[in-house]
C-alpha cells in the first residue's frame, strides 16, 4: 500500500508545483494564505501579465494626457488661450482620474471575473481545498492580489508618469499630498468593485450574472444619477471629480464624505458576505 500512497502524494505535489503552490503546514482561518497569496501574485508579476498590464494602463491613460500636454496646445493655440479653457496640469489631472477610476474600474471587473467562477468550474479550487488551505485563506488570496495589481498599474503607475508628464511641459506640479489623497479615491473605487466581482463569484456560477451586476450598478448608477442624484451619497458614481477637487486642495462636500464612508463599508460587506458565503458552498 505504500507505492500507491506515494505516487499519490508525488502527484498531487506536481500539481501543486505547476500551480506555483509548495507544501507547508498550517491551521485556522488563514490557513494557507501566504502560499496562496505567492501564487496569486505570481500570476501578476512573474508571468508576462505585468508587461501587458503596464502597457495597457500606460497608452491608455498617459497616452491621452501627454495629447493633451504636447499636442493639444498645437493644434489649436487660440482655443487654449480662451478665458474658459482651463490649465493644462488641471487638464492632466482630470484625465488621469477620471481614466484610472472609470476605465480602470471596467478593466479590474474585467480581470476578477474569473477568479472565482474559474477555478470552481476547472475543480481547481475543489483541489486546493482538499489539502490544509481555509477556504477564508482562498477568497482572501484573491481579492488582495487583484488589489495589490490595481493599484500598482492603474494607481501608482500611471499617477507617477502624469506627475512627470506634467513637469516637463513646464505646468505647475500638484501638492505631492493632495495628489496622493486625490489617488487614494481612485484606489478606493477599485477596492469597491474588487470586492464586489469577488463576492459575485462567490454567489454565482456563471460569468453573465457577474459581469451583469457589476456593470449594472456601475453605468445604471450614473444614469440613474442623472433622476435621482441621491445615490451619489451611497455609490462611487463621482468619486473621480472628488478626486481632483482634494487634488487642488479644495475642501469636500458632505456628498463626497458620504460617498467616501459608504464606499468602504460596502467594500467591507462586499468581503465578509463572500468569505461567510464560501464557507458553506458545495464545490
Amino acid at each position: 500500500m505504500t507505492t500507491p500512497i506515494n505516487s499519490t502524494i508525488a502527484r498531487d505535489r506536481h500539481l501543486a508545483a505547476r500551480q506555483g503552490l509548495q507544501p507547508r503546514t498550517g491551521s485556522g482561518r488563514l490557513a494557507g494564505f501566504g502560499n496562496l497569496l505567492n501564487k496569486e501574485l505570481g500570476e501578476w508579476f512573474r508571468t508576462r501579465r505585468w508587461l501587458w498590464q503596464s502597457l495597457i494602463w500606460l497608452i491608455l491613460i498617459n497616452g491621452f494626457i501627454a495629447f493633451i500636454l504636447y499636442l493639444l496646445p498645437t493644434i489649436d493655440p487660440a482655443e487654449m488661450e480662451g478665458a474658459d479653457s482651463q490649465p493644462l496640469n488641471i487638464m492632466a489631472l482630470s484625465m488621469f482620474f477620471s481614466f484610472a477610476t472609470v476605465a480602470g474600474s471596467i478593466g479590474m471587473i474585467i480581470l476578477v471575473q474569473d477568479e472565482i467562477i474559474q477555478e470552481k468550474q476547472s475543480g481547481t479550487a475543489a483541489w486546493i481545498l482538499s489539502k490544509p488551505v481555509a477556504r477564508s485563506a482562498f477568497i482572501l488570496s484573491k481579492w488582495l492580489s487583484n488589489i495589490v495589481g490595481g493599484l500598482i498599474f492603474i494607481v501608482t503607475l500611471p499617477g507617477t508618469i502624469t506627475a512627470a508628464e506634467i513637469a516637463l511641459a513646464g505646468q505647475p506640479v500638484p501638492p505631492l499630498l493632495p495628489f496622493l489623497a486625490g489617488s487614494a479615491m481612485v484606489a478606493l473605487t477599485l477596492f469597491f468593485y474588487i470586492s464586489l466581482v469577488i463576492m459575485l463569484g462567490v454567489l454565482f456560477e456563471q460569468r453573465g450574472p457577474v459581469l451583469g451586476a457589476a456593470f449594472g450598478i456601475m453605468f445604471g448608477g450614473m444614469i440613474i444619477a442623472t433622476i435621482f442624484p441621491q445615490i451619489n451619497y451611497i455609490l462611487p458614481l463621482s468619486l473621480d471629480q472628488f478626486a481632483l477637487s482634494l487634488s487642488q486642495g479644495q475642501a469636500l462636500p458632505v456628498m463626497a464624505v458620504s460617498q467616501l464612508v459608504m464606499t468602504s463599508v460596502w467594500s467591507v460587506t462586499f468581503l465578509v458576505v463572500a468569505l461567510r458565503r464560501f464557507q458553506r458552498i458545495e464545490l
